[in-house]
Order: structure tokens, then C-alpha cells, then sequence
């Protein structure tokens, strides 16, 4: 028997495509770590729920412009 016909395929070489893979996954995680970190500097999860706030409940306009055509 020839060593190729035994079950096991020859293992295949790390290829750019790999790589390019591999670098784009490292990318992602570095970018989700660093979004976390960015939203932690915002105070605790959930952020959305604000018990401090209140309400704005007078809204001011600026007064009215006279009228340059008379």
C-alpha cells in the first residue's frame, strides 16, 4: 500500500485566505473589546434606564424676527 491511500488526507499549508480569516476575526474581537469598554464609561447596563432625569416641561421660543418686508 502507497502512504497516500490511507484515510487521512496530507495536511494542507496556511494560506493568505486563512490568514486574511484569521486577521479579520482579531479585528472584530479588538473592536467588540474596546465598544464595551466604551460603554462602561457611560455607567452600568442598562444604560437606557434613567431614574435620575426628569422631564423637560416648559420648552422656550425665540422671539419672533420683525418682518424686513413691512
Amino acid at each position: 500500500m502507497s502512504p497516500q491511500s490511507s484515510g487521512n488526507p496530507p495536511k494542507q499549508k496556511v494560506n493568505i485566505y486563512s490568514m486574511m480569516l484569521i486577521l479579520s476575526f482579531i479585528a472584530l474581537l479588538v473592536g467588540a473589546i474596546l465598544m464595551y469598554m466604551e460603554l462602561n464609561r457611560f455607567g452600568s447596563f442598562p444604560q437606557w434606564k434613567v431614574s435620575q432625569a426628569t422631564p423637560v416641561t416648559a420648552i422656550t421660543t425665540a422671539p419672533a424676527l420683525p418682518s424686513v418686508l413691512g
